[in-house]
């Protein structure tokens, strides 16, 4: 994946969790299992440690709890670090560290990307994997990555999917003009060129011609729809958006669709490498 995208979508996407939450789940694993050692040496290092906590924030167990502020239920994991007892991991992670992780989430759940251009809000509207409710569980992943897809095909969909493409609305951040306009059909009126634009309402003769011969896509979903208009004129809700995108043969669509719309574009500022793998925090 590229530069553009923003690394807490790649992690959804993969079905990952952030770096955090493995080094928080890893430090807590590893004080639950100090206080139940067989080393008597290494158990009173942690009783001496738990009573320097008081004094110094420079120990492990200051710097453990310190990093517990935050989270539900907090007090209640601070006095049972303090007193010396093990926390419960399943409760620890599920109902606490996972709702932390996931707060960015939430946040966007308030912001509309029909009128913010909002990278996370995109993709958590339009895109994203609904988690499931039991917090046990991992992370969903969408079904392309399950299927045996030729890399061109898999490339185009993730693009597409995670604003790592070269459409108008992400374009504009490095082109001359800064212009998010739809410039595939001249004389058409001016809209933002963001991906559900060109899923549903770009007029160009191409798109149309690629939207009619995956009409079976379109048509159950949208009654606006048809072979002599296909494209809508009315903006649709991002639930229906989100509906539609999950369907069998969508993949194909969109792949080929991306190819319409990179054609002939400089792909050089979409193609840098993201800083995931180098440290760099989520956000």
């Amino acid at each position: 994946m590229k530069q553009p995208t923003t690394n807490w979508a790649v992690l959804r996407e993969c079905g990952h969790e952030p770096l955090q939450f493995y080094w928080y789940r890893s430090a807590v694993k590893l004080f639950n299992s100090m206080l139940i050692t067989n080393s008597d040496t290494l158990r009173r290092v942690v009783q001496a440690d738990l009573n320097l906590q008081p004094r110094s924030s420079a120990c492990w167990t200051a710097q453990l709890l310190s990093v517990i502020q935050g989270l539900r239920g907090c007090e209640l994991y601070v006095r049972t670090v303090q007193a010396g007892h093990a926390i419960t991991m399943q409760e620890f992670i599920t109902a606490n560290l996972k709702h932390r992780m996931r707060g960015v989430w939430r946040d966007t759940e308030l912001v509309d990307p029909n009128t913010h251009n909002n990278k996370l809000a995109t993709y958590h509207s339009w895109f994203a994997i609904p988690f499931s409710r039991n917090e046990c569980m991992p992370i969903n992943v969408p079904r392309y990555l399950h299927l045996d897809l030729s890399k061109h095909v898999m490339r185009n969909i993730s693009r597409f999917r995670l604003r790592a493409h070269t459409l108008k609305v992400e374009a504009a951040m490095w082109l001359e003009d800064g212009s998010c306009v739809c410039d595939q059909r001249l004389g058409e009126d001016e809209h933002v060129q963001k991906e559900v634009h060109a899923l549903l309402f770009c007029q160009d003769h191409q798109v149309c011609e690629l939207r009619k011969h995956f009409s079976f896509l379109f048509i159950p979903f949208f009654e606006d729809f048809s072979a002599a208009q296909p494209f809508l004129l009315q903006q649709v809700n991002n639930q229906l958006v989100h509906d539609f995108l999950p369907q069998q043969n969508n993949r194909l669509f969109l792949s080929e669709l991306m190819d319409l719309f990179v054609a002939g574009r400089d792909q050089s500022a979409a193609d840098q490498p993201i800083n995931l793998a180098e440290g760099h925090p989520p956000l």
